[in-house]
């Protein structure tokens, strides 16, 4: 799903203007990215939490080659889904 077809299916949801549902969603997505940035864990009851995750610098071999190459020290991000959305996933 994209974010253009999710923010139709919201506002019909919830009789919003697309207008409105489209600066809510991308307020709530600029708040987590946000959070993130801040290495703070976000997380929703019974749907997920994302969390930023160190990754050490480390080196890698490039595959089809012996050559070695180094990748530097950075952030990612981990979502954990929560125990609602597993069981509504699952049947």
């Amino acid at each position: 799903m994209k974010k253009s077809v999710l923010i139709s299916e919201v506002a019909e949801k919830t009789g919003l203007s697309r207008t409105d549902t489209e600066l809510v969603v991308n307020s709530m997505l600029d708040t987590i990215v946000d959070c993130l940035k801040n290495r703070e864990a976000v997380s929703f009851l019974g749907f997920g939490s994302f969390e930023p995750v160190k990754k050490n610098a480390r080196e890698i071999y490039i595959p089809g080659t012996t050559t070695k190459v180094k990748v530097a020290a950075k952030y990612g991000v981990r979502f954990k889904p929560g125990k609602t959305l597993k069981k509504q996933i699952q049947g």
